[in-house]
């Protein structure tokens, strides 16, 4: 796969730009840093159709011997895509390339990794053959230089670590809240064993008034009751007619006897007699109301032991199903103590992801770290005039070189052979992700640090060996007049 040429209609801050590429060697130079950013952003948008920004544009390219041209336009209200074969005129799905992030059969990541070469970030010699070592150790296990395999198996474990932090407290609460619904199991036991003594209590109360019914106490104090009433109603009887026959006889004595003093005498002893009779109908008065009030006070007792009972009996209901509920909280509590927490779930699917990567890795490595290693040998050896024979890797992922003369450690190397191990590494991983097709290499400031001598050897190898297209993206002149000195016909892109 080559491109050929780039329309951007707009992108950040270009305006309807238009660059020719020649399928070997391209330079582009800019002073700005942001224009070479954005024209490299602008080929990875239109290449995996990124949304993220508002553009629009064209991209030609060829691919397996034909050649097609992608529009995109993000302006529109609708977004637009098109991908047009040029040579038989078919339009194809623009969306299919970018697919999951898949272009021209290999992935965003990849593309990333072993297309876009940028040079190696530090500050100090050790922390740039640090981030060789990772990046070696992520091409070799999982194809991608951004992994750090380490970082990863720790966050892992912080997370686990977090879960079981999680479970412990989990499983603390559950044994307070149990440990709280026994004793209010316990509690409730003793207000029932209370209650139930109250309900005796009155049952022997109730027993006692029965009793007493039943000999016959209650029936008496109902019949004295009768007879005092009768008793009453006949004193009332005998004074209405005590009076009645005073006052008849001493009317018929003044009357007919004429004897007025005799008739007050007979007067005087009605009267008499009347206030006896009413003295003994007040006491019998008085007795019938002490009874009445005996009677009542046996009723009202009777009917608050009832009320009594029958409000203890339904304390005696709600205590039950209030011990029911929490003794079957309690069960079930103990039933779900068997079963896993979420938590316990998620420690074991973190366990299975440590043994699957670790497994993973060593599978990986086997089948793709060998070659790796063996074309980063070829590729060192390529870039570097042989001056580097070999590159070896150890199982602990540690680089060395043998340079014929002796073998080094890579962090007894030089910086500018750290930065040629790398480039190795980025094209080695080039070869074997990108598939049988030549897919371009973008080196965005790779070679400042390369003096003229080894500019020229690394980018005739690039061109005779690689095969691949390749754009060279700096903003150092003297790059581009090595390159034109070597004789390599260069397309000069000046911006």
């Amino acid at each position: 796969m080559k491109i050929k040429q780039i329309e951007i209609k707009d992108f950040g801050s270009i305006y309807r730009q238009t660059i020719a590429f020649s399928p070997d060697m391209n330079v582009l130079y800019t002073e700005k840093e942001r224009t070479r950013r954005e024209i490299q952003a602008f080929i990875e948008s239109m290449l995996f159709g990124r949304t993220d920004v508002p553009y629009a544009g064209v991209l030609w390219f060829e691919s397996g011997g034909r050649n097609y041209r992608l529009t995109r336009d993000l302006h529109r209200e609708e977004p637009y895509s098109e991908l047009l074969c040029e040579e038989s005129g078919e339009l194809l799905d623009a969306d299919h390339i970018s697919e999951e992030k898949m272009a021209l059969g290999i992935s965003e990541a990849v593309y990333e990794n072993a297309i876009c070469i940028s040079p190696l970030k530090g500050n100090t010699g050790a922390e740039i053959v640090r981030e060789v070592q990772k990046q070696m150790t992520g091409f070799q296990i999982t194809g991608d230089c951004s992994v750090d395999l380490g970082k990863t198996s720790q966050r892992i474990k912080m997370t686990r670590k977090g879960y079981q932090v999680q479970v412990e407290r989990r499983k603390k609460a559950d044994q307070l809240a149990k440990e709280k619904i026994s004793a209010q199991i316990k509690s409730i036991r003793r207000e029932i064993r209370d209650t139930e003594d109250q309900k005796n209590q009155l049952g022997e109360q109730e027993d006692v008034l029965r009793m007493n019914e039943e000999s016959n106490g209650y029936h008496l104090l109902d019949e004295r009751i009768g007879a005092l009433e009768t008793r009453n109603q006949a004193q009332i009887a005998g004074m209405c007619m005590t009076a009645f026959l005073a006052l008849a006889g001493a009317l018929l004595l003044a009357l007919e006897a004429g004897s007025t003093i005799l008739a007050v005498l007979v007067g005087i002893s009605g009267i008499l007699a009347f206030i006896a009779e009413l003295n003994f109908e007040m006491r019998t008065v008085r007795e019938l109301e002490k009874r009445k009030r005996m009677k009542s006070r046996w009723i009202t007792r009777q009917n608050k032991l009832e009320g009594g009972r029958s409000s203890l009996e339904e304390e005696l209901r709600e205590k039950n199903m209030e011990l029911s509920n929490l003794t079957e909280e309690l069960r079930e509590m103990e039933e779900y103590a068997y079963l896993p927490l979420m938590e316990e779930v998620e420690i074991d699917a973190l366990n299975l992801a440590m043994d699957t990567i670790d497994k993973l890795s060593e599978q990986m490595y086997r089948q793709t770290g060998n070659r790796l290693v063996r074309t980063m040998s070829e590729t060192l050896s390529g870039i570097t005039g042989g001056t580097c024979h070999e590159l070896m890797v150890d199982d602990e992922f540690h680089i060395s070189v043998d340079t014929g003369k002796e073998v080094l450690p890579i962090e007894n190397l030089r910086l500018i052979m750290v930065e040629q191990i790398y480039l190795a590494m980025r094209l080695a991983a080039g070869e074997l992700l990108c598939g049988a097709e030549k897919l371009p290499v973008i080196f965005d400031e790779m070679f400042c640090a390369f003096d003229p001598k080894r500019l020229k050897a690394a980018v005739l190898w690039l061109i005779e060996s690689s095969g691949r297209q390749v754009i060279i993206s700096t903003s150092k002149k003297q790059e581009l007049d090595v390159l034109q000195k070597t004789g390599i016909s260069v397309n000069e892109i000046s911006l």
